[in-house]
């Protein structure tokens, strides 16, 4: 996912210099459009990481006080 948000940085230019002003415009909404994606991904993501971070402590600790 990163790689495509690199890409669309690197397009941006030639977007600029293909369509002039047009460009710009399409630059910056498909970047914002992209970057909402993969910001909205890899919360997703966290969010199963902390659980998971969560359940492992949680046994840990219990299994710890229980011994």
């Amino acid at each position: 996912m990163i790689f495509w948000l690199l890409a669309l940085f690197l397009l941006f230019p030639v977007l600029r210099i293909v369509f002039g002003l047009g460009g710009w415009l399409l630059g910056l909404l498909g970047t914002l459009i992209v970057g909402t994606i993969i910001l909205v991904a890899f919360a997703a993501f966290f969010w199963v990481f902390i659980a998971a971070a969560l359940v492992l402590g949680g046994l840990w600790l219990s299994r710890s006080l229980l011994s």
